[in-house]
C-alpha cells in the first residue's frame, strides 16, 4: 500500500469500497461520508480535513442519485437504513439504483483514465466489478463505524514511522513508490525480507493501537478486532503498486 493510504487499510469496519488499485468509491456515513482513493500519489501531506472533503463530495453524488440532501442521507444511513431501503422509500427500485451507482463508478474510472491515472486495461478489469460493488454498497449497513478523522487519529504516527524502516525520509520513500515499486520491492533492495517487513509494520500498527487504547480513543475490544485484520491489510499495503 502506498504511504498516505495506511490509515485507510488498518481499521476494521471501515466504510471503504475499493475496486483494486485504482479508483475507489465511497458511501455516506453520518454527515461525513468516507472513501478510499487509490489513484493519488503517495504523500504524507494529505490531512484528515482533505479526506473528509473528498468524502463529502462522494456523499453528494450518492445523495444526488437519490434526489436528497447529503446531510439527510447521512442521517438516514446513521439510523441503520441501507441505500436500497432509502431508495425504495423514494420510489426507486433496486435495479435502477444499482445501474445509477454503477454508472457513477464507471464515470470515475473513465475520468481516471482520461487524467492518466489509470491504464485502459486496468479500467476494463475494474469495470467488470462495478456491478457487484454497487450491490455491496446498496445492501450494506453503515451504522457503528467511526469517521475518517477518527482513524487518522488512531494511526496518526504510522506514516511517519514507515520510512524509517528503510532508513529513508518521507520524500525519498514517496519517490521510490511513485516509480512503481511496492514496499516489498523497496525493502528487498535494502536487504529486508518480506516477512521481516510485514513483522515490522505490524509492530508499528500494534503500538499505535495500544496507544489509542491507552489514550481512550478506542476500546480494548475494538483494538482487538482491528488487530485481527491487520495481517491481510498489511499484505495489501506492502504489495500494492502505485498507479500515479
Amino acid at each position: 500500500m502506498q504511504f498516505k493510504k495506511i490509515t485507510l487499510l488498518v481499521a476494521t469496519g471501515v466504510l471503504t469500497i475499493t475496486l483494486s488499485a485504482g479508483v475507489a468509491y465511497a458511501a455516506v456515513r453520518d454527515n461525513n461520508p468516507t472513501s478510499s482513493s487509490n489513484v493519488k500519489a503517495v504523500t504524507g501531506n494529505v490531512t484528515a480535513k482533505d479526506k473528509v472533503e473528498k468524502h463529502r463530495n462522494c456523499g453528494g453524488e450518492f445523495a444526488g442519485i437519490l434526489g436528497m440532501d447529503a446531510n439527510a442521507l447521512g442521517q438516514e444511513l446513521k439510523s441503520g437504513k441501507t441505500l436500497a431501503q432509502i431508495a425504495a422509500a423514494k420510489g426507486m427500485d433496486v435495479n435502477t439504483l444499482t445501474e445509477k451507482l454503477q454508472a457513477s463508478f464507471n464515470d470515475r474510472i473513465d475520468k481516471a483514465v482520461a487524467n492518466g491515472k489509470l491504464t485502459a486495461d486496468k479500467a476494463v478489469a475494474m469495470k467488470a466489478k462495478t456491478a457487484s460493488k454497487a450491490t455491496s454498497v446498496i445492501n450494506k449497513s453503515w451504522t457503528g463505524h467511526k469517521g475518517e478523522a477518527g482513524k487518522e487519529s488512531v494511526f496518526k504516527n504510522v506514516r511517519q514511522q514507515i520510512p524509517a524502516l528503510f532508513s529513508m525520509d518521507a520524500t525519498q520513500l514517496k519517490e521510490q513508490l511513485k516509480s512503481g515499486k511496492t514496499l516489498v520491492q523497496v525493502a528487498e533492495e535494502k536487504g529486508i525480507a518480506k516477512k521481516d517487513l510485514v513483522s515490522k509494520v505490524q509492530s508499528i500498527m500494534k503500538a499505535n493501537l495500544d496507544q489509542a487504547v491507552k489514550d481512550k480513543k478506542i476500546t480494548a475490544d475494538k483494538a482487538t478486532q482491528i488487530e485481527s485484520k491487520l495481517p491481510q491489510m498489511i499484505e495489501r499495503m506492502v504489495t500494492r503498486v502505485n498507479n500515479d
